[in-house]
């Protein structure tokens, strides 16, 4: 285990077997990943890996928080947020925040360790110092699979109810002075001012943003295309200029007196 996974525990009582029985269906591939899930036949309980990147130093930038919907269990398994996919391809995630000047690192395969290791220790040039953050911890293939797996009730009650709590108190914590997100049900969750159709205000260049709700700080909140987004012959052009009209907002709205 890295230091940026952790492992979390969720009691489920009653509904047990059914969520067990949804695991091993919807998450199979993953299962035989060592610590990943871990069921406890007699306490019914599901004991999990998930992961969140705190730098271990501080620079004296400012602090920006990274906010995703949650982990995806092959990332988990490597030991790094967006690590490369099956075929050892650089997740698009990164070229899109290199190009947009937010991170500086190397353009050479790197291994999920030693890109952990640059983002732990702060060993890139960039305005920000960066958090990466899942407002969900348990590890899918898409968040809408947590409902689903879980089920509406003990989602809503416990799940939700949870990640809610869980990011004001990180951000309070961690000193964030911005958020950046990549999923509109996200930003919706977090955000004081929620959208609906957002994807195509993207593309004309506006800049979605808002505040944090129920946080007795100011913090500004970002909407850009998801880490995936290519349903666009310029995706990455469009990436990059909306990742760079963040930063720019960012850093302007910092420095104001």
């Amino acid at each position: 285990m890295s230091t940026i996974n952790f492992q979390k525990k969720y009691v489920l009582d009653e509904s047990y077997e059914s969520i067990k029985q949804n695991v091993n269906k919807e998450l199979d591939r993953y299962l035989r990943y060592p610590d990943l899930y871990m069921f406890d036949d007699q306490e019914k309980s599901v004991t999990f890996s998930s992961e969140k990147l705190i730098p271990i130093i501080s620079t004296n930038r400012p602090r920006v928080m990274l906010l995703f919907s949650n982990p995806h269990p092959y990332s988990i398994h490597h030991g790094m947020f967006l690590s490369p996919n099956t075929k050892g391809q650089e997740n698009l995630f990164w070229s899109a925040m290199r190009d947009s000047g937010w991170i500086n690192i190397p353009e050479e395969k790197l291994s999920p360790k030693q890109l952990a290791d640059i983002c732990l220790k702060v060993l890139y040039e960039g305005p920000f110092e960066l958090i990466f953050y899942c407002y969900y911890a348990f590890p899918t293939n898409f968040p809408e699979d947590i409902s689903k797996i879980f089920g509406k009730e003990y989602f809503n009650q416990v799940i939700e109810a949870e990640a809610y709590a869980e990011i004001r108190k990180t951000v309070q914590e961690t000193n964030v002075e911005a958020v950046v997100t990549f999923n509109k049900g996200i930003f919706n969750l977090v955000s004081k001012d929620p959208v609906r159709l957002y994807i195509r205000r993207l593309i004309t260049g506006e800049l979605i943003r808002s505040h944090i709700s129920g946080i007795d700080r100011d913090i500004l909140i970002f909407l850009t295309f998801p880490t995936g987004w290519r349903y666009h012959e310029q995706y990455k052009q469009l990436r990059k200029d909306s990742l760079g009209a963040i930063r720019t907002s960012i850093c302007r709205e910092l420095t104001k007196p």
